[in-house]
């Protein structure tokens, strides 16, 4: 049985839920954990749900973290949402321990980070030009005079603000922010290649009608309309890919690129636990099923 650790409102997890059947999924979510009931000791565990599904550290064959802290725990005491997340990493780490969890951790990029992803692509692919600064040290030395302000972490501003990818000018930067800048690259299009098992699903999406430099920001959602298609990777692509992957020793992720006007591949980043439903909405390239296969293979 798969335990898929997560939030009650994922729409990514109802799909694997779907795809697998109830009966062969555990779905905890962590938001609504005061509905369980749990015991987990050094020798043992198992959790109930109020339906009477159940699993425990015997008929669980792998587990699978996704985005189970994206969620919050309302109305509680902080201390008791810290006890609830230390025992959700606890079940989480008991597979790990054992060779059952399928993807990467929820932390993954917190023992990675982007700049010693990049210094590994680099062995594999062409990298921008970047620098992480504290009062704008080693700015001066950027040999692109063109450059886009990113986000480390993604987080949202006080006023629940992001920044997405935004081009900026060396000397408007204010000395008293950390700042992560890269040489802006001129593109055609935006790739990404979803990585699940031996799988490299490549899809690419046209930059010609972007308002902005991200795509995230226009991104429209609507599973009506198609936005990524796929295409067929060269053999210097795929390899790389398959490379870097050994190199990272993952399994599971995305990896996105630029292709420039010039045709070259410049990797950007590898998300550790990026979305991956929005690339495969009409369900034509059947990415809900690869994905349950993976996690729940047909021999357990």
């Amino acid at each position: 049985m798969l335990l898929l650790i997560t939030g009650s409102g994922d729409g990514t997890s109802d799909l694997i839920v779907s795809e697998l059947g109830s009966k062969n999924v555990f779905r905890f979510n962590y938001d609504l954990y005061n509905e369980y009931s749990l015991e987990l000791s050094p020798t043992y565990w198992k959790i109930s749900n109020p339906a009477g599904h159940s699993i425990d550290s015997n008929s669980v064959t792998s587990a699978f973290w996704w985005k189970a802290f994206n969620f919050y725990i309302m109305n509680q005491e902080e201390f008791i949402v810290e006890e609830v997340k230390y025992i959700f990493r606890e079940l989480y780490h008991w597979c790990r321990i054992r060779g059952l969890v399928k993807g990467n951790p929820h932390d993954f990029h917190n023992h990675m980070g982007k700049i010693n992803i990049l210094n590994l692509a680099s062995k594999y692919f062409f990298i921008p030009e970047t620098l992480i600064t504290f009062k704008l040290s080693g700015l001066p030395n950027l040999k692109n005079s063109d450059i886009v302000a990113k986000s480390l972490t993604s987080g949202l501003t006080t006023t629940n603000k992001a920044l997405f990818t935004t081009a900026v000018k060396k000397e408007t930067l204010h000395p008293d922010f950390p700042w992560f800048i890269q040489e802006k690259i001129h593109s055609n299009a935006d790739l990404t290649v979803f990585i699940c098992g031996e799988h490299f699903f490549c899809y690419e999406k046209d930059r010609s009608k972007l308002v902005g430099l991200d795509w995230r920001s226009e991104q429209s959602f609507d599973i009506n309309k198609k936005e990524w298609f796929r295409f067929q990777p060269s053999q210097k692509l795929l390899l790389s890919l398959k490379d870097f992957c050994i190199e990272m020793n993952v399994e599971w992720g995305r990896v996105d690129l630029m292709r420039t006007v010039d045709g070259d591949d410049i990797f950007l980043e590898f998300n550790a636990n990026g979305q991956w439903v929005f690339l495969d909405y009409s369900g034509d390239d059947e990415l809900v099923k690869v994905v349950s296969n993976y996690l729940m293979p047909k021999s357990c």
